[in-house]
């Protein structure tokens, strides 16, 4: 099967798409706000003289991610790491609530531990612009086809599951890839079973336990004590919990995108489960394919629910929407009045009734404690 058009960018043409990249005005524009300490003549001449994607990730993509961890983070930390082999590949289904940071600060982590860098799926909801296609595939990222017509759509999942398997087996790339499509805006992390029917389409499919187990799923997730975009999210959230269907305003994506990239994040903690491997071998005497995808789902979603790693704004936000002090123990007084007057100063900018604003403002940030309840 060819790839081509999904693939990320090999170190064969990666002086070709840097040649086009660097003159790209909107990308001029966009560096300039990222690193306007930096002339971009001197960003353009650094890029031209590399010649391979590590070399792309290491001196263009490496040093500006850390600016922007050091501007809008008070810190990011990895844990669980010793749940993994450098010398093995694995298939990372992660949480998702950042467009673009979730993927680049899990392989920043690995990065800094020694580990090799991962292949990124993303949507090509994203991929509207020719030069935003350049830079995420010199930086190892592939392309899910997401706006494809339902008749071309069981195609497509073949040609991602294809890919996926080619990745992993013969390419020996570990991947990234979210437990759904878009991200998880409301807060409640919980992977779709539809993404494991797809990862089965692939290699043998008729020896469902064998197949998924060659992929090595590992879960993973991404804690943020502070969401850049819980503002710029509300309207859809509250569309939805009216049950009112929401229309995505043009460039949306691409603002929420930038929002998240430079807004202040708090705390960020990457956590790595255990491969699920040894849990899927248990699953034999699920006959139902359905079943078992659904299963399976529930696997990684319990790793993901008890791993992640909650911050005072979670638990703060758990007590303050079902008006008990459970947690009180988790937080400061002066931290829950610092996090009361932080969701005042969001709120006051949406219209609507105020009750229900704050009660669907909170859900955001009180899930991941109630599904870790759950979980236990």
């Amino acid at each position: 099967m060819n790839f081509d058009d999904i693939r990320p960018y090999t170190d064969q043409e990666v002086n070709e798409k840097i040649q086009r990249l660097v003159e790209e005005p909107q990308f001029q524009q966009v560096m300039e706000q990222i690193n306007p300490e930096v002339p971009f003549k001197i960003l353009k001449m650094g890029m031209l003289r590399i010649n391979t994607i590590k070399d792309f990730q290491t001196k263009i993509i490496v040093p500006m991610l850390e600016k922007l961890i050091n501007q809008s983070t008070d810190g990011l930390s990895g844990i669980g790491l010793e749940n993994l082999e450098k010398d093995k590949r694995y298939l990372f289904v992660s949480t998702h609530r950042d467009i673009a940071l979730d993927s680049a600060l899990m392989d920043y982590v690995l990065l800094k531990n020694g580990f090799e860098t991962v292949e990124i799926a993303i949507g090509d909801n994203l991929m509207t612009i020719p030069w935003v296609v350049d830079l995420v595939k010199l930086n190892k990222t592939f392309i899910v086809k997401r706006s494809l017509s339902k008749e071309k759509k069981a195609a497509g999942s073949l040609e991602l599951s294809s890919y996926i398997h080619h990745a992993l087996k013969e390419k020996k790339e570990s991947i990234w890839i979210a437990q759904k499509a878009g991200r998880s805006k409301d807060g409640n992390d919980r992977t779709n079973p539809s993404i494991i029917k797809m990862f089965s389409l692939a290699g043998q499919p008729e020896k469902i336990i064998e197949n998924l187990k060659s992929l090595n799923i590992c879960p993973v997730s991404i804690s943020y004590e502070f969401n850049p975009c819980d503002i710029l999210t509300m309207p859809e959230l509250m569309a939805l919990a009216n049950g009112e269907k929401y229309e995505k305003a043009p460039m949306e994506d691409l603002m929420q995108m930038a929002e998240g990239i430079t807004g202040k994040k708090g705390k960020v903690v990457v956590s790595f489960g255990k491969p699920i491997n040894s849990e899927i071998e248990k699953l034999k005497e699920f006959k139902n394919s359905n079943d078992f995808f659904a299963k399976v789902a529930k696997l990684i979603d319990n790793q993901i629910h008890n791993t992640y790693s909650l911050t005072e704004s979670n638990y703060i936000a758990h007590d303050l929407i079902n008006q008990t002090n459970r947690f009180a123990n988790e937080y400061s007084e002066v931290s829950k009045a610092n996090f009361e007057s932080y969701m005042s100063s969001r709120l006051e900018k949406v219209e609507g009734d105020a009750n229900f604003i704050k009660e669907v403002f909170l859900k955001m940030y009180a899930y991941p404690v109630k599904n870790k309840l759950e979980s236990i």
